[in-house]
């Protein structure tokens, strides 16, 4: 069982991600841009009317997020709900990785730490920092060169890698993109165009090691 599917229903992700199963023509993106700044695009189907139910639920825990943890010009923004033949399209920008992560979490750390699903945006330095396991294998995303183990991934500490736990997206197909190009990805993870990612599992982490 996904550990999302444990947290109480009433919990905004669960509201917003478990759709109908109907198929869209769009998938949840996340969009990192040269600023650090991300762009949260969720798209899922939903009934007539949810829209608006959801604009209210989407602003009042971004309002909740933003007076407890940030502060100013740069907090968190709804940037558009819009719907059209059942399905709902949700779009936030974020100020940084750690606002996304602690946003997207927010409720299931309420209920239990153990649940928390990370994104980790940052240099391969701070991800070992931060406790991050390493002990893993990378493919180059063009090549066959290979980057096996914690020694291998140090080597490129000052790159940037994205770290991310798709339960967070109920293991629902997820694109990221960046505005850097592609080195090296887990094998959880496939390229979807330049500069871009899908991830469709939640078995494990899934890595992607940028250039620059």
């Amino acid at each position: 069982m996904k550990k999302w599917n444990r947290v109480p229903l009433v919990m905004l992700m669960v509201f917003l991600l478990t759709g109908c199963g109907k198929a869209t023509a769009e998938v949840t993106t996340i969009a990192i841009q040269k600023d650090g700044t991300i762009e949260h695009t969720m798209v899922e189907d939903f009934g007539e009317g949810s829209a608006d139910a959801l604009q209210s639920m989407m602003q009042e825990k971004t309002d909740l997020y933003n007076s407890s943890h940030l502060s100013g010009e740069n907090g968190i923004v709804v940037t558009a709900v819009e719907s059209g033949d059942g399905v709902v399209k949700v779009v936030m920008t974020f100020p940084d990785a750690e606002a996304f992560d602690g946003f997207m979490n927010m409720d299931v750390v309420a209920v239990d730490p153990a649940l928390r699903a990370p994104f980790f945006y940052g240099t391969v330095e701070d991800a070992f920092e931060q406790g991050f396991d390493l002990e893993i294998k990378l493919q180059s995303a063009e090549g066959e060169e290979v980057l096996q183990g914690k020694d291998d991934i140090l080597s490129m500490g000052k790159n940037k890698i994205i770290i991310y736990d798709n339960e967070m997206n109920l293991g629902a197909p997820v694109q990221i993109s960046t505005q850097n190009g592609l080195l090296y990805i887990s094998d959880n993870v496939t390229v979807a165009g330049k500069n871009a990612v899908e991830v469709s599992e939640t078995d494990d982490l899934a890595y992607i090691l940028l250039n620059g």
